[in-house]
C-alpha cells in the first residue's frame, strides 16, 4: 500500500506499507493518514505532511521463468 501526502512546501511524499491488513478499509486508511499528519514525525525536504493526497493498494505478481 502506498500512502501519498502533500507537504508544507507543496510537494508530494509517500510512505509504503508492506503487507497491509486486508480487507483494506478506506475509512481506517484515512484515519491512519490523519494520525500520521497530526503526529508530525515525518519531515521531508519540502516540509512536513499537511494533507492526505491519496492511497493506493499495489498488487504485484512475480513469475520466475528461470
Amino acid at each position: 500500500m502506498q500512502l501519498q501526502f502533500t507537504t508544507a512546501g507543496g510537494g508530494t511524499s509517500s510512505i509504503t506499507i508492506d503487507a497491509p491488513a486486508e480487507p483494506v478499509n478506506a475509512a481506517a486508511v484515512q484515519q491512519a493518514m490523519d494520525a500520521i499528519i497530526a503526529s508530525n514525525v515525518f519531515i521531508t525536504t519540502t516540509g512536513s505532511f499537511v494533507s492526505a493526497k491519496g492511497a493506493s493498494l499495489i498488487d504485484r505478481e512475480v513469475t520466475e521463468i528461470l
